[in-house]
């Protein structure tokens, strides 16, 4: 197997959350967080709200400062060998929101020239033109989108704009954080099929997050699956939708919509405890509370991440 492209080992955030005037608590937004993505791979990071899957994505493009843990990048730390240009050249990050990431006092040409400018990937105003308009067309936009305001487009065309820009400096590897949450369902496709000719052609590698498991099914060659700040499942993307091991990925598939009406009545779904998702519990086990098969072991002993089959890691005392 080739080397890791980007690699996290034991990567941990908390931030200080006040619920009152004099009073505050902790919230470990990402506690012990290990992966591996290799050069042109896709890992498909999913979770309910609030488990640190955008927390987790920030701190690899370095807009959190992790509290403890590694980031490498070929096997090279991160925070000691790159400074914030060069980091950009290696990954960058494409935002949720596609209304709210691009400034609507620029146009078009101005948004996604600006990393050309910053880096100097140009010798005359032509070859910076050229540029703009190459990443127009690679992202499905053309010459007449490049002196245009952002309100003057949809919002697959501005998400488009967004990823556009995020290709400016060659980057290999790409944050997408829920590029298509804000989309209309019609318009996801098409961006995610541009996600997977530019993935194709350009041998990218994604760290894809989203809480639409059939659209990170679809895009990812593996997928994991965070609960309050821990990676509670990780494996080859079919065999953790087909086959999950830990009650809580499975409660997440079985919660998959099926277009087949026959399929759907026939199957079961996974009632969890109406317990708060970002409460964290006192026992070990952070989804103790909510477990069916939960026994006193979990209380006790914190589940690691450990190999049941080949391919699939498991964070459950339990699981097979």
């Amino acid at each position: 197997m080739n080397d890791p492209l980007i690699e996290v080992k034991d990567l941990r955030k908390r931030f200080t959350v006040k619920s009152g005037i004099r009073s505050s608590s902790a919230v470990d937004a990402a506690d012990g967080i290990s992966f591996h993505i290799n050069a042109g791979e896709t890992l498909g990071l999913v979770g309910e709200s609030g488990c640190g899957k955008t927390t987790v994505g920030r701190m690899l493009m370095r807009l959190y400062k992790p509290d403890s843990g590694q980031i490498l990048y070929k096997g090279i730390p991160l925070t000691e060998a790159f400074g914030e240009k060069e980091l950009c050249k290696i990954g960058t990050i494409v935002f949720q929101d596609p209304y709210s990431s691009l400034d609507p006092r620029m146009t078009v040409a101005d948004s996604i020239g600006e990393p050309l400018d910053i880096h100097r990937l140009y010798r005359s105003k032509a070859e910076r033109w050229d540029k703009i308009l190459s990443l127009l067309s690679k992202v499905g936009l053309n010459a007449e989108h490049a002196l245009r305001y952002p309100h003057e487009f949809s919002g697959g065309q501005r998400q488009r704009i967004g990823i556009a820009r995020a290709l400016a400096t060659s980057p290999e590897f790409i944050v997408c954080d829920e590029p298509t949450s804000a989309l209309d369902v019609s318009i996801r496709a098409q961006i995610i099929n541009t996600f997977t000719e530019l993935r194709e052609n350009l041998g990218l590698a994604y760290l894809f997050i989203s809480h639409d498991l059939s659209i990170v099914r679809h895009i990812s060659h593996r997928i994991a699956v965070m609960y309050l700040g821990r990676i509670v499942e990780i494996g080859d993307s079919d065999i953790i939708c087909d086959s999950p091991l830990h009650p809580y990925t499975a409660a997440l598939m079985s919660a998959v919509s099926i277009p087949d009406p026959r399929a759907a009545k026939a199957k079961q779904r996974i009632i969890l405890p109406a317990d708060s998702h970002i409460k964290k519990s006192n026992a070990a086990c952070r989804f103790y509370d909510r477990c069916p098969y939960r026994r006193d072991i979990c209380i006790t002993d914190t589940p690691e991440l450990r190999e049941i089959r080949s391919g699939q890691r498991v964070a459950c005392h339990f699981a097979g």
